[in-house]
């Protein structure tokens, strides 16, 4: 199985960027980057030391229900592009020496028992475990520390 990582999306990152509201109402926090743990969800790279980012409130889901958590994200201030993806890859940002995975169904709610914290170096193993899973069509990715959303895992097309 091929997986594909899926960042924050354009439109979305252009909004937070413009100002607008976060997924609480307020407007993104712009802060410098110290260089230390700061992932942009938009490129899925690291922010660098004394480059400006964004704090904003996300909710990584199409629709709103008990299951849409909503949580702080990172964001470069400025425009990002993401690198091509290497199918199965792990994204650049991900340094921590673990992530908690969770499967989620077709109507983004979380499958039960799909969730724990992974081994950086297990998760692409696990991501094909759990997408194998016939109700699982996503998993996301989230830190192991303080929850926070980073990508969703997907079959590649």
């Amino acid at each position: 199985m091929h997986i594909k990582f899926v960042p924050m999306d354009h439109a979305t990152a252009a909004h937070l960027r413009g100002g607008a509201p976060d997924a609480n109402g307020n407007p993104p926090e712009q802060k410098i980057s110290d260089g230390l743990g700061v992932p942009c969800r938009c490129c899925m790279k690291s922010v660098s030391k004394g480059e400006p980012y964004l704090v904003a409130a996300w909710r990584p889901f199409t629709k709103t229900h008990a299951y849409a958590e909503t949580g702080p994200v990172f964001l470069h201030a400025e425009a990002c592009t993401a690198e091509p993806a290497q199918q199965g890859v792990l994204p650049a940002f991900l340094q921590n020496p673990d992530y908690i995975l969770r499967g989620y169904d077709a109507d983004e709610r979380i499958v039960y028992g799909t969730g724990g914290v992974i081994r950086l170096e297990a998760i692409p193993a696990r991501i094909e475990e759990l997408l194998k899973e016939p109700s699982v069509k996503a998993v996301h990715i989230r830190s192991s520390r303080n929850n926070c959303y980073h990508c969703r895992a997907v079959p590649a097309d």
